[in-house]
């Protein structure tokens, strides 16, 4: 069911988790010839393909039955509970994963609130609610958590709870705690319910969170320096892992120790300080007699070559690289290391030296060595392109895709739409718009059987969108219609290709002013859509409300413009406070609506707010919303003509920007763009004077 959720970042990290998932299940099936009922009906959902939703559908039912016969007492309980839910959030039913969850927490309680059984389930429930971006009902049950976990045995009285690794979003973590120092001491509970309380802006309560998390650490200060670091004290994080590194006895402690404070210096810039950390690690990790020692020698290298590089030691930084590829020859990491070193010599101004390499290396290779070849071309392209020759890159990036291996043949009964769809793109391309249009449709009336289906619900979009720039948005609203009921026919199996179909015909009529008049009613269909498929208090629902917003925008009309808006910060605050993350982005929405609509007056106070929000929230790695939000406001404070405080808060936004590294546009030319005018509101005041 994986494969009918589009691949992203998150996504791939999940599927990785719950292939690991499906492996172990095959391996214990293979194992134990009983293999339990429940076992069988979960791996029976995992490896259901898009072919089969039906066969998916009903063992992730079977599933959840089944689930409900469990002992709670079980010490597999809390694993089965949380794959059973995962089946539910893969196919995007994530209201049905939180109700398999919850009804698990509801059986947990007659263990007793401090049973590590039950604290796990809370935990799971507040993840579920963390994903869906409802913070305050995460926090709601994590605390609960953290309450319970306070009156727990000690880590070494505690009852054991089923180990088993599951996924949430980008997170891969055991269940119930089970990973060691976590459980036992509550560490974990308190730093994730810390990082909520970051998002939702109650910085006291952080750093009660902090005390807390000190006083619960005891001799396990890394785990305090960790938590440190994720929460921006970075002073103080450095000086812990100094201090760990400098006490340690055990070389791949001090190891351990050094390396995370050369992480930290290299992500604040201090390369000459991040060399002397990353050499300490090496120098710990080569006097182990630990097995693999060399090897992690080996990458600290890595590290330490881009440390040097970085630090403006080239030739210093080239040693280190030679060295490395030298002692890799004929190993498994020589491909890589090649790699990174033709990157070196790119970075330094000699990508055709880099090149060569590349390319000697690759003619040495035998055929069947087609993912090596493969990678060398990826880095290949990547070296054309960044000394500006294109036609070189496409002829690498060809050289790659004639390696790239022959999909087998679909099953009996099942047919491939890849080549249509494709046909499709190519007949656009060529501006044949009727016989895109045909090629798009046939590949539709075919996706149900297909055995790569799941491509028509992000290529049909593109392809009807396509064909609205040339005029036809008729065709193209006549192929989101049939997507919409294709999508639909798929939802009791899987609720992300009626997702994607709903929100992009919505977006897709936006953009056709001729088809206005249908805009409403399809924000209303994806409203309800994620309603059934998230439920009712989820925050996905912000996005309709969103998109409201921009249409009345599009249109002209302020008036439901900013009434939507106020709905929008009404509902932000219902889920996350007024002091959140997400409330401050739309802030920023509802004062630029309050400023296109020419009310500077009225959109001022909203740019303040979010301005003193942006400076609660603002961490390392979110220090250019303070940034952003200071000329936001300037230009406010412009356009009602306080140009003293318009220019001091534009350069305040230039001097985070030059201060913190950040990215995104140059406010230099808008500091300067406040200065003309005011400039020209002086001049202007001058004539009148005058006249």
């Amino acid at each position: 069911m994986g494969n009918w959720i589009r691949c992203s970042g998150v996504y791939t990290n999940m599927r990785r988790v719950l292939l690991i998932l499906v492996c172990s299940l095959a391996g214990l099936a293979q194992r134990l010839p009983q293999q339990n009922p429940l076992d069988q009906a979960i791996l029976a959902a995992w490896q259901a393909d898009n072919s089969h939703l039906q066969e998916a559908t009903a063992a992730r039912e079977r599933a959840r039955v089944l689930l409900r016969s469990v002992p709670v007492g079980s010490s597999q309980f809390t694993g089965w509970a949380q794959q059973v839910a995962q089946l539910y959030r893969n196919a995007s039913l994530n209201a049905q994963a939180r109700a398999v969850l919850q009804e698990a927490l509801a059986r947990t309680e007659s263990l007793g609130d401090s049973h590590p059984t039950h604290i796990a389930m809370l935990d799971a429930m507040g993840e579920a609610w963390r994903q869906d971006g409802n913070l305050l009902k995460a926090v709601a049950y994590l605390e609960q958590a953290a309450a319970a976990q306070a009156g727990a045995p000690p880590a070494g009285a505690a009852q054991p709870v089923a180990q088993g690794l599951m996924a949430f979003g980008n997170r891969a973590y055991h269940t119930g705690f089970a990973d060691g120092r976590y459980f036992g001491s509550g560490i974990y509970v308190y730093a994730r319910l810390a990082g909520l309380y970051q998002q939702l802006g109650r910085q006291d309560t952080v750093a009660a969170m902090v005390a807390k998390i000190r006083t619960l650490a005891g001799s396990d200060q890394s785990a305090v320096a960790q938590f440190l670091e994720q929460q921006g004290q970075l002073e103080e994080a450095a000086a812990i892992y100094r201090s760990l590194a400098e006490q340690a006895v055990n070389p791949q402690a001090q190891a351990s120790a050094w390396q995370s404070l050369a992480n930290l210096d290299a992500r604040q810039d201090r390369y000459t300080d991040a060399i002397d950390a990353i050499q300490q690690a090496i120098a710990a990790v080569q006097s182990s007699s630990q097995p693999g020692a060399s090897g992690q020698a080996f990458w600290m290298r890595q590290n330490l070559a881009s440390y040097l590089r970085n630090a403006g030691l080239v030739d210093q930084a080239g040693q280190v690289y030679r060295q490395l590829v030298e002692e890799s020859r004929g190993g498994p990491q020589e491909t890589q290391l090649l790699g990174a070193y033709a990157g070196y010599l790119a970075g330094t101004e000699r990508g055709a030296q880099g090149e060569s390499l590349l390319k000697d290396y690759l003619a040495s290779l035998p055929d069947q060595n087609w993912q090596q070849k493969t990678n060398l071309l990826y880095g290949l392209a990547d070296l054309a392109r960044r000394r500006g020759d294109l036609k070189g890159a496409d002829e690498y990036d060809n050289a790659r895709r004639a390696l790239d291996p022959q999909p087998t043949p679909p099953p009996a009964g099942q047919s491939r739409i890849g080549d249509e769809l494709q046909e499709a793109q190519t007949a656009l391309n060529q501006q044949r718009l009727d016989d895109a249009f045909r090629l798009a449709l046939d590949a539709m009336e075919s996706a149900v059987q297909a055995a790569e289906g799941q491509q028509v619900q992000w290529r049909v979009p593109q392809i009807a969108n396509t064909l609205a720039t040339y005029h036809e948005a008729a065709k193209g609203e006549r192929l989101y219609q049939r997507l919409l009921d294709l999508a639909a026919g798929w939802k009791a199996g899987a609720m992300q290709p009626l997702l994607n179909a709903t929100q992009n015909h919505a977006h897709f009529l936006m953009g056709q002013r001729n088809l206005w008049s249908d805009v409403p009613a399809a924000i209303r269909q994806y409203r309800d859509v994620l309603v059934e498929a998230n439920g009712s208090d989820s925050a996905s629902l912000v996005e309709p409300l969103r998109m409201e917003v921009e249409f009345a925008r599009s249109r002209l009309e302020w008036q439901e413009a900013e009434a939507l808006a106020r709905e929008l910060l009404e509902f932000e605050e219902s889920l996350n406070g007024n002091t959140s993350e997400p409330y401050l982005g739309d802030l920023q929405t509802a004062a630029r609506v309050f400023q296109d609509s020419g009310d500077s007056a009225r959109a001022l106070p909203l740019f303040r707010q979010a301005m003193t929000l942006a400076d609660l929230l603002s961490l390392p790695n979110t220090g250019w919303r303070r940034s952003q939000t200071r000329m936001d406001a300037a230009f406010a404070l412009a356009h009602l003509g306080q140009f003293d405080e318009a220019e001091t808060l534009a350069r305040e936004a230039v001097e985070l920007q030059r201060t913190l590294h950040l990215p995104g546009p140059q406010w230099a030319g808008q500091l300067e763009q406040v200065r003309q005018m005011k400039q020209a509101a002086a001049a202007a005041a001058a004539n009148r004077a005058n006249q």
